[in-house]
């Protein structure tokens, strides 16, 4: 082995290295800030009375669900992973199986519950609110999505098994092969394109409307309107750094690659991967930028919070400086 080869072989193991730690560190960041935002979004859109009644609130808030469901079965283990160097579902058939049927189940749910939404708001636009989803209507839509996704990646759970390597790996060849395909199409072609579409229309809809328009006093150009199309926005952003790493991977993946090329390939895709995951992660913070009621919703509930909390820890506080009379 000359001089060459070693520094390749070094260059390669380092590579390999800074991935697995960027993997982790990651991983565990955008949990932890993913996994905040989301509770606070689901509470916040559960107890708002004035958004309670509102189809595409509904659909937004399904899509947080289904986005937390992404944190707990693919940031989370791939945190542990990352940190480790292996999945703690490895020893477990069903868990393995189940794992790889929610987590992308969950991640394709929520951006179709997004898009519902976008098509809330686009109804609501072309027809100056004389025409709505019905909640009812936006239930059963959810459910229907919901059932829809984990029967598509059932799919993942028969080829998906738990081998004796400390993680759960593909071992039909076939689905092998499909596996890039599915992921481009279902994360990165379709939610672009359909999402890029429902802003563009969304967007020509409410310049349509006239300037003295109002909807129970506010513009139809609302808080939630605001939020879905910067949310849209977000999804189309973080989306594209995964697809054009899977149309490289699909267009090279019968050229022989050196170990070099293959390290940093796993470099660009744990890079890809995280930004992904950034999707179903901030768009708590990207509401509190975007919409002010939003903000003030969210500050009142930090407060209200913080009034309750404040007098719990100073009765425990004052409970504990009781002086008890000798017997």
């Amino acid at each position: 082995m000359n001089t060459t080869t070693l520094i390749n072989t070094d260059d390669t193991a380092l590579l390999l290295n800074i991935s697995q730690k960027l993997y982790g560190w990651g991983s565990l960041i955008i949990f932890l800030i993913g996994t905040f935002g989301n509770i606070l979004d689901i509470i916040l859109f559960i107890h708002l009375e004035s958004l309670n009644t509102l189809a595409s609130s509904l659909f937004l808030l399904a899509s947080f669900i289904g986005s937390e469901f992404v944190m707990l079965t693919a940031t989370l283990l791939r945190t542990i992973f990352g940190l480790t160097g292996s999945d703690p579902l490895f020893a477990s058939l069903f868990l393995c199986k189940a794992r790889w049927m929610i987590g992308p189940a969950s991640g394709a749910f929520a951006l179709t519950c997004v898009s519902l939404a976008g098509v809330d708001r686009y109804i609501l636009a072309r027809t100056q609110y004389q025409t709505k989803i019905t909640l009812n209507q936006a239930r059963l839509a959810i459910i229907l999505a919901a059932i829809f996704w984990l029967g598509f990646f059932s799919m993942y759970a028969v080829f998906y098994v738990a081998p004796t390597r400390n993680s759960c790996q593909l071992i039909d060849t076939h689905m092998i092969q499909l596996m890039p395909f599915v992921s481009l199409f279902v994360y990165s072609i379709i939610p672009i394109t359909v999402l890029s579409l429902l802003c563009r229309l969304i967007w020509h809809a409410l310049g349509q409307l006239p300037i003295t328009y109002l909807h129970g006093g506010i513009r139809l150009q609302d808080q939630v309107t605001r939020m879905i199309i910067a949310q849209i926005f977000v999804i189309v952003i973080t989306s594209l750094p995964s697809a054009v790493y899977s149309i490289y991977t699909i267009s090279t993946r019968t050229i022989s690659k050196s170990s070099w090329r293959l390290a940093v390939e796993n470099l660009v895709s744990t890079i890809c991967v995280l930004i992904g995951f950034l999707t179903h992660a901030i768009m708590f913070y990207v509401y509190l930028i975007v919409s002010p009621s939003f903000h003030q919703n969210a500050k009142n509930m930090f407060h209200a919070a913080y009034n309750r909390i404040i007098p719990f820890i100073n009765r425990i506080r004052t409970n504990r400086q009781v002086v008890f009379p000798a017997v």
